[in-house]
């Protein structure tokens, strides 16, 4: 196990609302995050940055780790961790493969409408693949012609009813796939680090493939044909991409974070830019939506600067702002949401690119739990509730290798649910 980590297990924070950055206050008493543990899964390298992901499989929970590691060396995987944090198995990516970028962040999804679960990678062996769940064995594998880097995707792309996986190569080739092999795919040689996504994002009824490129474009492609609908500059290389409906209208938007600090919203049906901000470099996004119930939908924002900020998804104004961290980090990664304390309504979850973990309401951006480690972190944490208790346990990828889990709760607490 890793050394105990310094904890905070309750700390509320005074913020200034309304575009202050705000200064802490620590106060004794009330809830917070616990460790719940610590896997064993450590790296060779301390830059590990892709996400975990989460699921509960006839009824026990799973967390699935994506471990990079030295260039030529060993320990290069992905990692199935029971509930508990225990690794059940392993699928070893060769040395020959073996880097920090080894296997992307995973998804667990039905790829083919048999009502089966499967885990889903791509990796530097240049492939995306399936396995079952329970046993890691590899039940399905695709050529890429790079490896790959983000999510894949399971999703009606092409709009016939069917689901497609979609999933892009680092090197910026989107391939569109059904279970009997490829409908299309589009390269276009620009970097990929940025989510790709799924939805009808013009409101005409069918689907289109949403992608971000090191180029600096953000395109639409017809789901069906691979076909480019619209292809927008957003002034600098696209890094995160998030989508929703901002505007409570048929088309969707989406909203892109460049490494030179942006934050574009672009309409979803026309793909002209409705705003811009600039927050400095190392713009990042992931959480959209109303979290705060105030009938305005919300994109969360961060910065190299530590700070969290809410922007209204209409005009990409500030509601809000928080500090995550008075210290100079190399960046800070997107936050997540998700009812993390059972009240029926999600907190924003943000962590630091220096270990730390905050929970947030959405509404004020207060800080109301802190949890510290003593390693960096470098993409967003995943949010599952895998004990079935009706709180969403928080999952952090540190770069170390480590997968922490957190309930939150009274200090001390832990689930009493049975479940494993």
């Amino acid at each position: 196990m890793a050394p105990r980590p310094r904890t905070l297990l309750a700390l509320l924070a005074v913020v200034v609302a309304v575009g202050g950055v705000g200064a802490f206050a620590v106060a004794s008493g009330g809830p917070g995050l616990t460790e719940r543990w610590v896997s064993d899964t450590e790296s060779t390298v301390g830059g590990n940055h892709h996400a975990v992901a989460a699921a509960r499989i006839d009824g026990r929970g799973w967390v699935f780790a994506p471990i990079g590691g030295r260039g030529g060396g060993s320990g290069c995987a992905l990692v199935a961790l029971d509930a508990g944090g225990e690794t059940r198995w392993s699928d070893p990516v060769p040395a020959a493969n073996c880097t920090i970028h080894a296997v992307s962040d995973p998804a667990v999804a039905d790829r083919t409408g048999d009502g089966r679960l499967e885990v889903l990678a791509a990796t530097t062996e240049r492939r995306v693949t399936a396995h079952d769940p329970l046993t890691g064995e590899e039940t399905f594998s695709w050529p890429l012609s790079d490896y790959g880097y983000t999510r894949p995707v399971v999703a009606d792309a092409t709009g016939d009813g069917d689901r497609n996986l979609v999933v892009l190569d680092v090197r910026g080739t989107v391939f569109v796939l059904d279970p009997d092999g490829e409908v299309w795919n589009r390269s276009f040689g620009s970097y990929t680090w940025a989510q790709p996504a799924v939805l009808d994002a013009d409101g005409d009824g069918e689907p289109e493939v949403l992608a971000g490129f090191d180029d600096g474009r953000v395109r639409s492609f017809d789901g069906a044909t691979g076909r480019v609908e619209w292809n927008r500059s957003t002034g600098g290389p696209v890094t995160w991409l998030t989508v929703g409906d901002g505007e409570d209208d048929p088309a969707a938007e989406a909203v892109a974070a460049t490494s030179d600090g942006r934050v574009v919203a672009i309409d979803g049906a026309r793909g002209t830019v409705e705003w811009e901000r600039d927050l400095g470099r190392l713009a990042a996004v992931r959480a959209f939506d109303d979290a705060d119930g105030d009938g305005v939908v919300e994109v969360y924002a961060t910065a190299r600067d530590g700070v969290l900020r809410s922007l209204d998804a209409r005009t990409g104004e500030t509601e809000w702002t928080t500090a995550l961290t008075g210290a100079d980090v190399q960046m800070t990664p997107p936050p997540s949401l998700g009812d993390v304390d059972g009240d029926g309504r999600p907190e924003v979850v943000a962590v630091t690119n220096d270990g730390i973990v905050r929970v947030i309401g959405p509404g004020t951006g207060t800080v109301r739990a802190t949890y510290e480690r003593d390693a960096s972190v470098y993409t967003h944490v995943t949010l599952a509730d895998l004990d079935a208790d009706g709180k969403a346990e928080v999952y952090v990828p540190y770069g170390d290798g480590r997968v922490v889990a957190l309930g939150f709760g009274p200090p001390g607490y832990r689930s009493t649910s049975t479940s494993s």
